[in-house]
């Protein structure tokens, strides 16, 4: 019988050891009265405690896998709970493991009327019906374009409009020769994360981190180093201690009203950061998901890439957020040889994102319509923003937050680090409502009890109406 224990998994140990089991009795590679190996020999065999192994064993004991005999063992029952084909069929593949480690997707499955979990937009906020007609046209006109491959490196009317756009809204300079499109922000990530980093070489992310990109590089076994943030962003002081001690390759930041927290990073900081790319050769990957979105006023800080003299900055800047999730459409700028290994890596991915809807978003950013767009949008987010600040803020005796200048997202922080955050999230998925726990933005298990809500997906009233309900479980945990 051999069984594999994820360690990095979200799946608890127990489960991993029980779910194998179970496999091997479901496919008869464990017959009726066989004895499974005492506590201590399966314990010591797979590197776990006992009390994890008698918890496994509990578990088949109560599902009907297995019963225990005091002072004799653990036996597979002679008769087990009749399974349907599809679930035998299934369980099998619990033994031979699985490479994905983690994924902060599989956190808030549930689908709920009041879903504050994701860093997406309401969608009738968004240009839906403009989109929907500049599809339906360029099907009319050429129909051609569902059976056409578009370029490796994307349309390149598409990234003459985004040049224009980057010098426009970023005050960057680049050329269409230095500009991939990409599937979205995350698909950014990943051709990066392909393309320069293998497993063992060391990267630095912010702490608390996006989620998403946390779980690409733990699934690629990358050596990840958190640093922890300030009001001011990455904390550089101790970001030049990790250089010295582990020559990072690449270091993730999300600068612009970062996911999950909100925070800004200072154009200090930004500077100190390339200084330090310059200094220890690394590359400095900058997630630009959310700096359109900023309320109140324009807030004066340019792209880390503006700063860039010596092509350490791969800048991705995603279009998907502000104008269509389903669109997909991200850019990626780069200098230097890495760009050529960029392309390389989208081409051996999915040779080119889809020409469609490429040609889709040309209208929108060739006129005005985004600029009017997006000023709405900010409008939208931050009535919604103050609905939340003002709601949660009743709770100050038990939460903290600061309220932050842009983006779709507020982390709050439990005053009691005992309070269990997943009793929270199960109270709250029983009243229709979910979040995104804080363990889901961080590498390594943490004491402090937090938490992100999204208010970008859902309507005014359901906002309301759902934080209100979240407020009234939080008070009488």
């Amino acid at each position: 019988m051999k069984i594999q224990i994820h360690k990095k998994s979200a799946v608890p140990f127990y489960l991993q050891v029980g779910n194998q089991i179970a496999g091997s009795i479901q496919s008869g590679l464990l017959l009726p009265d066989e004895k499974l190996p005492s506590l201590r020999l399966l314990a010591d065999e797979l590197s776990i405690s006992v009390l994890t192994v008698r918890k496994a064993y509990k578990w088949l004991e109560k599902n009907g896998y297995a019963i225990v005999k005091p002072g004799k063992g653990v036996f597979i029952k002679k008769k087990i709970n009749k399974t349907s084909q599809t679930e035998i069929g299934s369980n099998w593949q619990q033994s031979l493991g699985i490479n994905v480690v983690r994924s902060q997707y599989l956190i808030t499955r549930e689908q709920v009327k009041y879903d504050f979990s994701k860093a997406v937009v309401y969608p009738r906020l968004l240009p839906n019906k403009f989109l929907a007609e500049e599809i339906q046209k360029l099907l009319k006109d050429d129909a051609s374009i569902l059976t056409t491959y578009g370029p490796v490196q994307g349309d390149f009317e598409l990234r003459e409009e985004i040049t224009k756009h980057l010098y426009e809204f970023q005050k960057i300079k680049c050329t269409t020769e230095n500009l991939v499109i990409t599937s979205g922000v995350q698909q950014g990530i990943d051709l990066v994360a392909q393309a320069l980093l293998k497993p063992g070489d060391s990267i630095v992310v912010e702490s608390p981190c996006y989620g998403g990109a946390l779980d690409i590089f733990i699934n690629k076994g990358i050596h990840i180093i958190p640093v922890e943030m300030d009001k001011e962003g990455i904390r550089s002081d101790l970001l030049e201690d990790v250089c010295v001690k582990f020559t990072p390759k690449l270091i993730y930041v999300n600068p612009a009203f970062q996911n999950p927290t909100g925070i800004s990073m200072s154009n200090d900081r930004r500077n100190e950061l390339i200084e330090l790319a310059q200094q220890y050769s690394f590359f400095i990957l900058e997630d630009d998901s959310f700096s359109d979105i900023y309320f109140e006023e324009a807030i004066n800080y340019l792209p880390i890439k503006y700063y860039d003299k010596l092509n350490h900055v791969i800048y991705i800047k995603g279009f998907s957020k502000t104008l269509a999730p389903g669109v997909r459409i991200a850019a990626l700028l780069a200098n230097g040889p890495i760009l050529d290994w960029l392309i390389a890596v989208k081409a051996s991915m999915d040779v080119g994102s889809p020409l469609l809807t490429q040609k889709a978003i040309l209208p929108f950013l060739r006129s005005d319509r985004m600029r009017n767009h997006v000023e709405k949008l900010r409008t939208a987010l931050q009535i919604r923003r103050d609905t939340s600040v003002d709601i949660l803020s009743t709770l100050n005796e038990k939460l903290q937050f600061k309220i932050p200048n842009g983006g779709f997202n507020l982390w709050l922080n439990f005053q009691d680090h005992n309070l269990d955050i997943f009793e929270l999230l199960r109270k709250a998925n029983n009243d229709n409502i979910s979040f995104l726990p804080g363990v889901a933005c961080y590498i390594n298990p943490t004491d402090v009890s937090s938490f992100r809500i999204s208010y970008s997906l859902v309507s005014e009233k359901d906002l309301s109406d759902g934080l209100e309900k979240l407020r009234d479980i939080i008070k009488n945990m």
